[in-house]
């Protein structure tokens, strides 16, 4: 989706109806386009923690709610929230912010998470979080079955194919593999902190890629929808 927007209600209703009970939203995703600091969105996060509760509901499954920024005593984190037919599950804040965040004021996490919901484990990393090893082997060590990797991932002018392709398989297939889990990583289009990004969602296991947009499309608004096992 567009960054920077509310999502029809009715969608979450047409996801319903095609038999999705489990959703991610991307990193920042609530962040409007104009803004230069992702810690002055603090103030909005009861109202983002609302509107994710009733997305969940009409849903009637899990929704991994993308990230908001959240202030604790004097201190922001970059947080994940977790939501199951409206009922908040918890929450995890990135352990691994990117130097402009952590210069706008964003702190670390401090703990690696595993949520029961729908009968499975699920564990989130936030974006950045996957580009250090430690994070796959430490998750590792809580048994997830999938990990939702809410993110943004920036335009890049001269990103070939094959080289989309590469971060593909050294980053999340091999990440699948040290957690022996399904992965779904889930991307936002437009802008944020006036940078562009594109939509390069997707959904792996171990074994490859088993969706992902095609590169051609990177820059629309797209569902990317799969039956998966874990």
């Amino acid at each position: 989706m567009r960054m920077g927007r509310s999502i029809a209600p009715e969608e979450f209703s047409r996801l319903r109806e095609l038999g999705v009970d489990l959703a991610c939203l991307p990193e920042y995703f609530f962040v409007p386009p104009e803004c230069k600091n992702q810690a002055e969105t603090a103030g909005d996060r009861q109202r983002i923690l609302d509107l994710l509760a009733d997305y969940s509901r009409r849903l009637d499954g899990v929704l991994v709610g993308g990230t908001l920024a959240e202030k604790v005593n004097e201190n922001f984190y970059n947080a994940c929230h977790i939501f199951d037919r409206g009922k908040h599950v918890g929450f995890y804040r990135k352990m691994h912010p990117m130097p402009g965040e952590r210069e706008r004021g964003i702190r670390p996490g401090t703990e690696y998470k595993v949520f029961n919901v729908k009968g499975i484990r699920l564990s989130v990393l936030i974006c950045s979080d996957v580009l250090f090893p430690e994070s796959f082997s430490e998750v590792a060590k809580l048994k997830p079955d999938l990990i939702a990797n809410p993110t943004d991932s920036p335009y890049l002018k001269d990103d070939s194919v094959a080289e989309k392709q590469r971060r593909d398989r050294d980053i999340y297939i091999k990440g699948a593999q040290i957690t022996s889990s399904v992965i779904l990583k889930t991307c936002g289009i437009g802008a944020l902190i006036g940078r562009k990004l594109q939509g390069r969602s997707l959904i792996c296991n171990s074994k490859g890629i088993i969706a992902g947009i095609n590169p051609a499309r990177e820059a629309e608004e797209a569902a990317l929808i799969a039956d998966v096992e874990v």
